[in-house]
């Protein structure tokens, strides 16, 4: 149970935040279509079908709340405050991949990324997935446009990536599903493959793996990595979480909004820009506000870096004064406490 000092601390965050934030921030397209979910950081059950007018009602309404994650639907409805999904007339709905270090291979066994904490090393491979998916499956290989391709930090452990492109939004799960075992080359036959680039002659092997798709990757992956075809296509492969890409009805983090859970902006990048964003310098709310936090002795094994502070166990039992974005996303991950400051 979190004390009354941390609760104000993390409230006068978020209510900070909220106030001073321009609501053209909150913008996405169809905002009257969308349905929206709260979830307040000391609940398990979530407020939803609800929806605003226009932005400035959603600006108000995120300053009324006590700190709470905020969501809004990847769909679209005619009546997106009807209390059951049957009503709501759905219209349509982005696809979303989300690539997430709880979910990806690259992160089985790191005790660090398990406790929702990553290195730069670590947002460097989450990053490089996310290129991957854009450049080299959604615009290479289906012919979406970047303008039609939104990405958003979590403000967590991943990325959002959400294809608005008008011919996608009436797709099927069963599309999805299919696009997604694509993506993941969940339902590429290897070994089928290789028998026949065994029984291929060098002129016609050139020709098969020429081929668009799967094949020219495959084949500049063993070129380039001077690998065998089954390695081209484990590295190759994406891990894209299937539920939430299949997921007609899916609640997203809204753009802006402050995640609950790390005090970090939920923040949209650009394309261009991804390489170079670190979530933990450029999601943190700037303020010049500080907060005094004394360090707990449970700190995660490993270092990583957030704001100007570089954290690891020599800090533990610590008292050190902090930007309060940096103090927040301590508190909120259990690393740190409010110091109570001596009379």
């Amino acid at each position: 149970m979190v004390t009354s000092l941390q609760d104000q601390s993390v409230l006068d965050h978020f209510r900070d935040y909220y106030t001073s934030l321009d609501p053209d921030a909150l913008f996405v397209p169809d905002l009257q279509k969308r349905e929206f979910g709260f979830m307040p950081r000391e609940r398990r059950e979530m407020i939803r079908h609800m929806a605003f007018r226009d932005l400035g009602a959603l600006k108000s309404y995120l300053i009324s709340l006590p700190p709470s994650h905020v969501y809004s639907s990847t769909a679209l409805y005619e009546r997106p405050s009807a209390p059951d999904m049957n009503s709501k007339g759905w219209l349509g709905s982005e696809i979303v991949f989300e690539f997430d270090a709880d979910h990806m291979r690259e992160f089985k066994g790191d005790a660090l990324a398990k406790s929702g904490i990553l290195t730069e090393e670590a947002w460097n491979a989450i990053k490089k997935r996310t290129v991957e998916l854009i450049d080299d499956f959604l615009i290479q290989d289906f012919g979406i446009s970047s303008s039609e391709i939104k990405i958003t930090f979590s403000g967590n452990r991943g990325f959002h990536v959400r294809v608005r492109r008008q011919e996608f939004l009436g797709l099927d799960q069963e599309a999805r599903r299919r696009l997604v075992s694509y993506l993941n080359a969940s339902d590429l036959d290897v070994n089928g493959l290789q028998n026949l680039l065994g029984k291929a002659k060098k002129r016609s092997l050139e020709v098969v793996l020429s081929q668009p798709g799967w094949m020219s990757k495959i084949r500049r992956q063993m070129k380039e990595k001077n690998c065998s075809l089954q390695e081209a296509v484990d590295a190759l492969a994406l891990d894209v979480d299937e539920n939430v890409a299949l997921d007609l009805h899916r609640l997203i983090r809204h753009p802006s909004s402050l995640h609950a859970g790390t005090g970090l902006v939920v923040k949209p990048v650009a394309l261009e820009s991804l390489s170079s964003f670190m979530p933990y310098q450029d999601a943190l709310v700037q303020s010049s506000t500080e907060l005094r936090v004394n360090m707990i002795d449970l700190l995660p094994s490993g270092q990583f870096r957030v704001g100007d502070l570089e954290v690891s166990k020599t800090l533990a039992g610590r008292v050190i004064r902090v930007q309060r974005s940096v103090g927040i996303f301590l508190i909120l991950k259990g690393l740190a406490r409010p110091a109570v400051r001596v009379p």
